[in-house]
């Protein structure tokens, strides 16, 4: 049981991490999917678009590289990690101006931090201590691996139109399990799970039965991304489940007020 446990819980962080290689309701509300493939939608207050799903996503992430009014925006997002009774949440408010840099105020495991970047210089705050990266932190970059659904994205669907802060988007959601999901990503974070599959027949049972499920709100007019939810339900070994739910929202593209910290303003204060 607790070797079960083991692997449960390191699946969960190799889904999860994932997920936040890319910085997509705070109540986890009822798990149900949609159960109709893209295009044939019975839902008529969701009109069908010329557009494949795939093409929708494509567009958008082509769009956050390189259209010009796209290159700052804030953002804001949580994780949190529903085990039985139990819940843990990690929060993140940030902005990103390309391509000078980024910051983030982060809440983990109760302890507050702060990510700092621009240019090649990357600092964390820990409590009222400034300290230089080290190593390579999470790169905090919003769009990174957004490329790995897009194999899935023909079996989305498209949902009614929604408004995030006032932004008509047109929403598009996928479900799968974490078979599908390991077979066809091609995340790095995936290969040691791929590794231990042969040998670990438990861990082919946590991933057959888990489910995952995401959806991507586009803007309709500007065609970028400025919504995203996964949600991750995993068995527990004994009964019940583990959930872990990733959303984010981009908001504000272009928005003038946007600052990132000169290098001076933090190196001042640095301990090392």
């Amino acid at each position: 049981m607790r070797k079960r446990a083991t692997v449960l819980f390191a699946l969960s962080a190799l889904l999860g991490a994932s997920l936040l290689s890319g910085c997509g309701t705070y109540e986890s509300g009822p798990k149900a999917f949609a159960s109709t493939n893209y295009g044939t939608s019975t839902d008529m207050t969701a009109p069908q678009q010329t557009e494949s799903a795939a093409e929708w996503l494509r567009t958008a992430l082509e769009n956050a590289k390189t259209d010009e009014h796209a290159q700052q925006f804030w953002y804001k997002g949580f994780v949190k990690n529903y085990i039985l009774n139990r819940t843990t949440t990690s929060m993140f408010d940030g902005a990103v101006r390309n391509p000078d840099g980024y910051n983030v105020d982060a809440r983990i495991a109760r302890q507050d931090y702060q990510y700092y970047r621009i240019g090649d210089k990357r600092y964390v705050r820990v409590k009222d201590a400034w300290m230089t990266a080290r190593e390579t932190p999470l790169d905090f970059d919003v769009w990174a691996g957004f490329e790995d659904w897009l194999p899935f994205m023909d079996q989305a669907v498209q949902l009614k139109d929604d408004k995030v802060y006032g932004t008509v988007c047109v929403p598009f959601q996928l479900k799968m399990t974490g078979t599908d999901w390991l077979a066809k990503s091609s995340s790095p974070l995936f290969e040691p799970l791929k590794q231990q599959l042969a040998e670990r027949s438990d861990i082919e049972y946590l991933l057959k039965d888990s489910t995952i499920k995401t959806t991507f709100w586009i803007g309709k007019d500007d065609r970028l991304i400025h919504q995203y939810e996964t949600w991750i339900i995993l068995p527990m070994p004994g009964g019940g489940t583990m959930d872990q739910q990733v959303q984010f929202q981009m908001y504000k593209y272009d928005d003038p007020g946007i600052h990132i910290k000169n290098p001076e303003e933090v190196e001042k204060y640095l301990l090392y």
